[in-house]
């Protein structure tokens, strides 16, 4: 059977989580026997598709249009719906702009105005008018959901009201092998790995003013990841904190490149201000290191008691989780890596697309 994944026409100027998601996805449909065809923006839908899977409900300016035309050809759609808690957004917009009381609904629907100009792509007004309908429409009208957590679905029905087919969790799954204890024996391990897009939102200047509060000078802070071209601005402000043999960019790198980074570190940290599940710390646990991460309802229900939590806006929270990240030994995960193998995916992800054959 043909699976047509559909994902936003930027993806390759922009990468992110939901390109991630996009990939670990066609890798297990493959394993399962299903023949895959990419196809990013909104080029028409090649003849003979017997599924249509969608990414990512926030840009919903091409998923909705996508998800029009496979309804319109009669198509099943599949949808992994990749759902940022709208109240955490509020909270941290409200913080950036200084604005108490953020119309964050409003926010995000005039960007899918500005999305689509970026990317030269024929205006939809609909997209800005009627920004939380059109999620409705099509969490709703999929066929199948595919959450990557209990606490998406829930933040997803309280506050889009919806009622979504759902299937069972289904989460996404390491890259990388499973650590190897005495790989990492005699190891100087005393890097601490930051990984994600230079950006406000990935809080990288908070992080990099708690890390330098510790006076550790024999550790490291390492950054990885692009630089955002929206902010150009924060990016700047990040270089201008950066001091070689103590807090360096290291730039956007392969997945295996940092995984080898994660294996020669004592610790990671995504302080994020929002997250879904948070790539890169679940990469750096199934590297055997201590992982700090925000606290959200997302994140506890990935990552229970394998982490140690932070507030994000707080500098003092992440300057207390780092020193705990760094005064503790690599931790035992394999329980963890368990729930997170590609077989535990390539099995869930069976069990959805099987119950789709029976729709």
């Amino acid at each position: 059977m043909k699976v047509l994944l559909r994902i936003r026409g930027d993806i390759a100027q922009y990468p992110g989580g939901d390109h991630a998601q996009l990939l670990q996805t066609r890798q297990l449909l493959e394993q399962l026997g299903f023949e895959c065809i990419l196809s990013p923006g909104l080029a028409p839908m090649p003849p003979g598709i017997d599924i249509v899977h969608l990414f990512n409900t926030t840009r919903i300016h091409e998923t909705y249009l996508q998800f029009r035309e496979a309804k319109r050809r009669g198509v099943r759609v599949v949808l992994t719906p990749i759902w940022h808690s709208m109240r955490a957004m509020r909270r941290f917009y409200s913080m950036l702009y200084k604005l108490p009381l953020f119309p964050i609904w409003g926010y995000m629907a005039a960007k899918e105005l500005y999305y689509a100009r970026r990317s030269r792509q024929p205006i939809f007004a609909d997209a800005t008018l009627r920004y939380r309908r059109l999620q409705r429409e099509v969490i709703d009208g999929a066929d199948i959901v595919l959450p990557n957590s209990q606490a998406e679905i829930e933040t997803m029905r309280r506050e889009l009201r919806v009622d979504a087919q759902t299937a069972p969790v289904t989460p996404p799954f390491f890259y990388t092998a499973p650590w190897d204890q005495q790989s990492g024996a005699g190891a100087s391990r005393m890097d601490v790995v930051c990984a994600g897009r230079i950006e406000p939102r990935k809080n990288q200047l908070t992080i990099i003013r708690a890390f330098k509060s510790l006076r550790r000078t024999t550790h490291r802070l390492l950054l990885y990841g692009c630089m955002s071209p929206a902010h150009p601005d924060y990016a700047q402000a990040v270089r201008r904190e950066l001091e070689p043999g103590w807090v360096e960019y290291r730039g956007h790198v392969r997945p295996e490149e940092l995984a080898s980074a994660y294996r020669k570190a004592q610790g990671a940290i995504l302080g994020s201000f929002f997250e879904t599940c948070g790539f890169s710390a679940l990469e750096a646990i199934g590297c055997g290191v201590q992982v700090c991460i925000s606290d959200s309802p997302y994140t506890r229900e990935f990552f229970g008691g394998h982490a140690t939590y932070c507030d994000p806006f707080s500098l003092g929270s992440i300057r207390a989780a780092l020193e705990s990240v760094l005064a503790r030994p690599a931790p035992d995960s394999n329980g963890f890596l368990d729930a997170y193998s590609r077989e535990t995916a390539l099995r869930r992800m069976q069990e959805a697309y099987k119950g789709l054959m029976h729709v």
